[in-house]
C-alpha cells in the first residue's frame, strides 16, 4: 500500500491508504484543493461522493467538517479500503459506504428521498461516464434547494449542460482534468429532463 496526504481541515497531514495497483483512482492534491476552494466551506453539509474510490474526496470533506458523506464505490476491494481508511481516522460513523454501481445507487437514493448539499463525481476518464452520470442525476435528482454539483472529467470529454441563468456554472482546467462546478441559485428550478452529450 502507498498513501496520500489529506490537504485540509482537522485531519490535515494524515495519510489515506491507496492501492499500489488496481482499479482505484484518486483525485490529486492540487485538484482536491481546487474543488474545496471553489466550494468554500462545507461545514455542516451533506455530501454524495460518486465513484468514491479509496475515499480521498470523502475524507477531505469530513476533515473539513461536512456533517455526513454517502460514498458510492463499485469495486469490492476498493470499497473495503475506503471503509478501512474511514475507520483508521475514526470518522466511519459519519460516512455511509455503498458498495454498488452508481447506476443503481442513484435511483435507490432518489426513491429513499435523499437530497444532498454537494454532489461530487469523478468517474473513470474518457469512457462516457460523465455524460451518463449527468443523465442519471437529471432522471433521479438528489439536489437540495441550493445544491452544488461538481464533476471532475478529462479535458477531452465535453459536457453540454441544460442549466439556464439560474445556475452559476464554472469550469476550471488543471492539467488534463476539468472541474465543472454548477451551483444552484434561489431562482433555480429542479434539475430534471436535461440532456448531456459526450
Amino acid at each position: 500500500m502507498s498513501g496520500i496526504r489529506i490537504t485540509g481541515g482537522r485531519l490535515k497531514g494524515r495519510t489515506i491508504a491507496v492501492p499500489k495497483a488496481g482499479p482505484a483512482r484518486f483525485t490529486s492534491a492540487k485538484v482536491r484543493e481546487a474543488v474545496f476552494d471553489l466550494l468554500g466551506s462545507v461545514e455542516g453539509c451533506t455530501i454524495l461522493d460518486l465513484f468514491a474510490g479509496c475515499g480521498s474526496f470523502t475524507i477531505e470533506a469530513l476533515s473539513r467538517d461536512a456533517s455526513s458523506v454517502t460514498s458510492v464505490e463499485k469495486d469490492r476491494r476498493t470499497a473495503a479500503l475506503l471503509r478501512a481508511n474511514l475507520k483508521s481516522l475514526s470518522i466511519d460513523k459519519d460516512c455511509l459506504v455503498l458498495n454498488m454501481d452508481v447506476r443503481y445507487a442513484v435511483p435507490i437514493l432518489h426513491r429513499q428521498g435523499k437530497v444532498f448539499d454537494v454532489i461530487f463525481a469523478d468517474p473513470p476518464y474518457e469512457m462516457g461516464y460523465v455524460a451518463s452520470t449527468f443523465e442519471l442525476l437529471t432522471k433521479s435528482p438528489l439536489c437540495d434547494a441550493h445544491a452544488t454539483l461538481v464533476l471532475e472529467h478529462s479535458k477531452r470529454e465535453g459536457l453540454r449542460h441544460p442549466w439556464d441563468d439560474a445556475y452559476e456554472v464554472k469550469v476550471r482546467k488543471y492539467g488534463d482534468s476539468l472541474l465543472t462546478v454548477a451551483r444552484r441559485t434561489p431562482k433555480a428550478r429542479p434539475i430534471e429532463g436535461g440532456t448531456a452529450s459526450k
